[in-house]
């Protein structure tokens, strides 16, 4: 295990009729907020009635509230800037997200930009460092990203999808609701699910050792998470399965199970990459397609490791290496279909993938660390990923 240093300041608030508590929540943060502005994304979160109960919370604690929809799945630095000159413009002094990991990845985004003389993206290109940044709180509806608590934003920028990471945008506020997940589409259900159990995986898969404990934690969260989404696919209205799910999803992105560890996040790039080249694939989605064909790929690079996995996740008991990875890959697909996600290219997008291009995008930058991957490695995980 590798020396670390772990703060995690965000105040999570779980449970029924939890949003009503965000105004007094927001109030009480150091500087005292006296404007917030409310960042959401269509219509969803007007028609349950979550922004009015969210507006009121806060205009009862003595807050000015303001309010901008607009943010999309893949959200863009075009909508960001319009979010920042407008707070600029308002005297804005903290930011309240009402949504998923798009519309806190935004809320971030803005926090980071509304104090920065430059242009946002600076950030997010490595031209800049965060040194400041508007306090954000977060009420969630839908549970995947994990943004509520963890120190990344993720932002698109024409067919450039990236990120930053920074304590500094570490929401100081998270509400989750298991009752606000009932009414997610199926589609979006499952792919919120498994992006939660890749957040886990981009840090189980590492060549650090003795990291027993944080394997073994990381372990339990997928199979429980597993065990949620069975039940969720039977009954979106499981509120105990959405609870198991919604706290897992918060805990996988908040640095937690990576302690230690020298994390991967290939996975990750590669479908930035995707969903960069069409902002129709869901970023879920897109991970349940790329990460069994990662995983025929890189297995050897650590086989213990994945051995491991399959022992501990799946119940896999085989005294070969390789074939014990591919009956792990093979119970990863079918659990993937049992929820009703796609697993190759060709189910995911009816659209020719270029590969070569979503090869160079995804590696920009050093792409791996389980196994760092070249242009060619992720053409080959992508020619493994199509599928008939």
């Amino acid at each position: 295990m590798l020396d670390f240093m772990y703060c995690n300041p965000t105040k999570l608030m779980f449970g029924r009729s939890m949003e009503g508590r965000i105004g007094e929540e927001v109030a009480a943060l150091p500087g005292s907020p006296k404007k917030a502005l409310i960042v959401y994304g269509g219509g969803s979160a007007v028609r349950s009635g979550l922004l009015d109960l969210v507006r009121n919370s806060l205009a009862e604690a003595g807050l000015t509230v303001l309010a901008k929809g607009g943010v999309r799945p893949n959200p863009t630095v075009e909508f960001v800037r319009e979010l920042i000159a407008f707070a600029r413009a308002e005297g804005v002094d903290c930011l309240v997200a009402v949504g998923g990991g798009s519309c806190i990845d935004t809320a971030k985004a803005a926090a980071v930009g509304i104090p920065y003389e430059g242009d946002v993206w600076d950030f997010y290109c490595a031209r800049a460092q965060v040194t400041r940044a508007l306090p954000v709180a977060a009420v969630l509806t839908i549970p995947a990203a994990g943004s509520e608590q963890s120190i990344r934003s993720v932002i698109s920028n024409g067919d450039v999808k990236t990120g930053i990471g920074s304590p500094l945008i570490r929401p100081r506020i998270a509400i989750i609701n298991p009752e606000r997940f009932f009414t997610i589409p199926e589609k979006f259900a499952a792919a919120g699910l498994f992006d939660m159990m890749s957040h886990i995986l981009e840090r189980y898969f590492t060549n650090t050792q003795n990291v027993d404990y944080t394997s073994g934690q990381a372990e339990a969260a997928l199979r429980s998470i597993m065990r949620a989404a069975r039940a969720i696919v039977r009954n979106p209205q499981d509120y105990d399965a959405w609870s198991a799910a919604g706290l897992a999803g918060s805990f996988a992105h908040n640095g937690y199970f990576g302690l230690g560890h020298v994390e991967d996040w290939a996975c990750h790039g590669i479908e930035h990459a995707l969903s960069g080249w069409r902002s129709e694939i869901i970023h879920g989605a897109g991970l349940a397609v790329v990460t069994p064909a990662w995983m025929r790929y890189v297995w050897k690079e650590n086989p213990e490791r994945f051995m491991r996995f399959g022992r501990e996740v799946f119940g896999v008991d085989a005294a070969d290496p390789a074939d014990a990875i591919e009956e792990t890959v093979k119970r990863l697909v079918a659990f993937l279909k049992d929820i009703r996600l796609p697993t190759t290219l060709s189910e995911l997008t009816d659209e020719p993938v270029p590969v070569d291009e979503i090869a160079r995008l995804a590696t920009r930058a050093p792409l791996g660390n389980f196994k760092r991957l070249a242009a060619e490695d992720v053409v080959a995980i992508l020619n493994l990923a199509r599928g008939g």
